[in-house]
């Protein structure tokens, strides 16, 4: 089964994700604002996740197979 996430070593807050889809996607709580996949991003078809990913300028949303090393 598929996941998305995001990279915070990548993650430059550029917020093209949260703006986008603010059901999907929300900034962490902390003192950096990384953004963080939601629950919700979980549920859609690897398709979907992989066009999520594209939002990113930065290459940071990944999507991967539960098996896969994070």
């Amino acid at each position: 089964m598929p996941r998305i996430r995001v990279d915070h070593d990548e993650c430059v807050s550029s917020g093209a994700c949260v703006l986008e889809e603010p059901d999907l996607f929300a900034y962490q709580d902390g003192p950096e604002a990384l953004a963080v996949a939601l629950p919700a991003a979980q549920a859609l078809p690897r398709e979907r996740m992989e066009e999520l990913a594209e939002l990113c300028p930065v290459s940071a949303i990944v999507v991967e197979d539960d098996g896969d090393p994070a």
